[in-house]
């Protein structure tokens, strides 16, 4: 009854912030660079992560992590699509204390990723193969806002439209290379703040930014 309750107060907890206005919260800009698509069958090779202060994007407190995992690490198509080495995992950060760092990270802010189903997807494997919680406030993903923003307009929108450096290209933000977490960390980043300021309501509330994707 203990747990349920305190389940229950969480939610609750979470309800109410997300009733703030949207830059009243704190957000955390994620990337994932993996073997392959499926979380369950594939390793995450690297990780990196930033905080959002609307309107300003952390960078002194980014977090950039590769991962070896203790053996001979199959990387797939890495070395032609992350550029990514069998010497960049020289230096590997250790899985338990880096999700750990993301945990805290996470705890009372919202996550955002370009493609909840990638991003998320790991991050909830992360929790079995750890137990370590992932609990955001929420998810905001900016392909699916932007495949709904174009929907409404458009109607029919091509694949090849949302990637990352498309959308961004449509807000007038530069072109970074991309497939490196980081970066691409930052980019989601540039872009959530790009789509937040152009949705022209005054006193938007998070809870409303997010259903708005």
């Amino acid at each position: 009854m203990g747990s349920w309750l305190q389940q229950l107060a969480n939610w609750y907890d979470r309800r109410q912030q997300l009733k703030q206005p949207w830059q009243q919260l704190r957000y955390v800009a994620l990337d994932i660079e993996s073997t392959g698509l499926s979380p369950t069958k594939h390793d995450i090779l690297s990780i990196a992560w930033v905080s959002i202060h609307p309107p300003a994007i952390q960078l002194g407190n980014a977090q950039y992590h590769v991962f070896a995992h203790g053996q001979e690490i199959d990387l797939g198509q890495s070395p032609t699509i992350h550029g990514l080495t069998k010497d960049d995992f020289v230096h590997s950060s250790d899985p338990k204390q880096t999700f750990a760092m993301l945990s805290r990270a996470l705890n009372d802010a919202v996550m955002v990723c370009h493609h909840k189903g990638m991003d998320w997807g790991f991050l909830k494997q992360v929790e079995k193969a750890y137990d370590i919680p992932m609990k955001p406030l929420a998810v905001f993903d900016t392909l699916a806002f932007e495949k709904k923003r174009l929907e409404k307009a458009k109607g029919a929108v091509r694949k090849d439209s949302l990637t990352l450096s498309a959308c961004r290209k449509r807000y007038g933000l530069p072109d970074y290379s991309s497939h490196h977490a980081l970066t691409d960390a930052i980019a989601c980043g540039e872009l959530f703040l790009a789509q937040a300021y152009s949705v022209n309501e005054n006193e938007l509330t998070a809870k409303h930014l997010l259903l708005k994707k």
